[in-house]
């Protein structure tokens, strides 16, 4: 609750970022546990070409990378891919770039999960979701790009 409480005060352009992000954060996790890949993917489709006629200026990916960073707190245990497509969500809808990358890597043990997954979200160069030590080291499975 602590958390959520924190959300309150931010001022009203980070605060109306933040929920948006935790909306957005709730209904994809809910989505990816109940649909296929796919289904998931035309969500995030349709909910990122809404634009927010209500939106604050100056968001950016920094803010971005904020208010999911923050949605996260709140709603511990999201997977990396359910933070990389509420970003996507989020830039898309503010006419800013997304990238999603989905990469595997070599797991650092042997045995029935011998690779890592992980998906991030790239906007203008910066790592606006799934920021990792050793991004370089996974090798790419799919990417999702929109300008």
């Amino acid at each position: 609750m602590r958390r959520l409480a924190r959300v309150f005060s931010l001022s009203s352009p980070e605060r109306r970022l933040a929920m948006s992000a935790l909306a957005l954060l709730a209904g994809i996790r809910l989505r990816l546990a109940l649909l296929t890949f796919a289904r998931v993917r035309g969500t995030v489709d349709r909910w990122a070409s809404r634009r927010d006629p209500g939106t604050p200026e100056g968001v950016s990916p920094r803010t971005v990378r904020l208010a999911v960073a923050r949605a996260s707190r709140v709603l511990p245990g999201s997977s990396c891919l359910a933070l990389a497509l509420s970003a996507e969500v989020l830039l898309r809808r503010h006419g800013l770039p997304a990238r999603v990358t989905i990469g595997v890597a070599p797991g650092e043990r042997p045995g029935p999960s011998m690779l890592n997954a992980h998906a991030w979200t790239v906007s203008a160069g910066t790592v606006v979701a799934g920021a990792h030590a050793n991004l370089e080291s996974y090798r790419t499975l799919a990417v999702f790009e929109s300008h």
